[in-house]
């Protein structure tokens, strides 16, 4: 045992936070018992299945502070339900200022990828090889050697140990004063003695250290957060910018069918936009930079073959119902609806990357996009919510 166990959070004083968590029945709720001094028996998890995390505070002797350890729900199960307990797992996986994962054999794929994403950010790691009572001391040692082998670079090989947290009931023969032999099963003790040195040894070693970047990467992971969120809101603003502008577009061009298509036929619109988008990551544009921009991009698409793509499934939707449309209006409002779309998301993709058209320049981000939604079926799609769109407004 690492000391008694006083379930809740600890006050004042230094706290080290230890994460316990493990792919399947590997024992890692028996594990976190048998290191409070508690029989796995009372653990009250359903087939090895931790439902939500538990946490638990401890004294380490020789460690001033103390320990808060937490249970983890099992990582791997099947199912919506399995997936959202894995996620809850490694959130608390990831606050850690020490983890120790549990297997009860080679790591796997999964298991490998995961302690190696905690090891990138910094994560401090202990391997527990769990039930060690079942292996021959042979056996023991073929599958710590591999373990270490396997996790050369990612975990020490002082701190990949064997452990077992719940050993098997050994069978005993008891002799009765008759001379008649009985036999009953005898519980026996966890064996923990390696992996409760090397946590007291790190805590004492390292305690400080682990604390303050376990803080430092706290802090990194808020700031990743909050700038993935207004990553995330300007995305979204700069999506509904382009929206609206290419529903202004087709009802401009749809409004003045006799404008020729060509490069500017709704050019004031999709200027417009684009100096919207650029607003929202506030990238400072001049009016100027803006329209030479807009014009290129209008003048490269027409290149790359945009009025066959939006002419060909145009051709399909008329000959389908001739007459229940003005024919020059729809084709000018879909064309200039489709046009406009193309162009923001393009240039919604070149502010997002630093004002970076990436490789192959503006040209080739255009023809990606372009041949993005170049199928009939979106092509068709697009254009009917865009006379859907027309007709209800009018």
């Amino acid at each position: 045992m690492l000391g008694s166990d006083h379930p809740g959070d600890a006050q004042g004083g230094h706290r080290f936070h230890v994460v316990v968590l493990g792919t399947g029945p590997v024992g890692k709720t028996s594990m976190v018992h048998a290191l409070l001094g508690r029989s796995a028996g009372e653990t009250g998890a359903i087939s090895g299945a931790t439902p939500a995390g538990r946490s638990f505070t401890q004294t380490v002797e020789g460690v001033e502070g103390i320990l808060l350890l937490t249970d983890t729900p099992g990582l791997g199960e099947a199912g919506e339900e399995g997936s959202r307990r894995e996620t809850e797992a490694v959130e608390l996986a990831a606050g850690a200022d020490l983890l120790i994962f549990v297997v009860d054999q080679d790591v796997g794929r999964a298991d490998h990828r995961l302690i190696s994403g905690m090891t990138r950010e910094g994560k401090r790691v202990l391997v527990a090889l769990n039930k060690k009572d079942r292996l021959n001391d042979d056996d023991r040692a073929e599958i710590l050697a591999k373990l270490r082998e396997r996790l050369v670079g990612l975990v020490p090989g002082e701190d990949v140990v064997a452990v077992s947290a719940s050993p098997a009931p050994v069978t005993v023969r008891i002799r009765n004063p008759d001379g008649t032999t009985t036999t009953s099963l005898e519980e026996e003790p966890p064996e923990l003695e390696e992996l409760e040195a090397r946590v007291a040894a790190i805590l004492r070693r390292e305690g400080d250290t682990l604390r303050a970047g376990n803080l430092l990467l706290r802090a990194r992971r808020l700031e990743r957060a909050e700038r993935a969120r207004l990553a995330a809101d300007r995305r979204k603003r700069a999506v509904e910018i382009i929206e609206r502008n290419q529903w202004l577009a087709a009802a401009t061009a749809f409004a003045n069918p006799i404008l020729a298509l060509g490069p500017m036929a709704a050019g004031a619109v999709q200027l417009r936009m684009l100096s919207e988008i650029g607003a929202v990551y506030d990238v400072a544009l001049s009016s100027e930079y803006i329209e030479q921009v807009g014009r290129q991009m209008a003048h490269t698409l027409f290149k790359l073959g945009f009025a066959e793509a939006a002419a060909s499934v145009l051709g399909g939707l008329l000959k389908f119902n001739p007459a229940g449309f003005l024919a020059g209006g729809v084709v000018q409002a879909v064309s200039m609806a489709y046009l406009t779309r193309l162009t923001g998301a393009s240039f919604l993709e070149y502010v997002e990357k630093g004002q970076d058209w990436g490789e192959g320049g503006m040209q080739a981000a255009l023809a990606r996009h372009l041949e993005e939604t170049r199928r009939a079926d979106w092509l068709a799609g697009f254009a009917k919510a865009v006379l859907a769109h027309l007709f209800r407004r009018k």
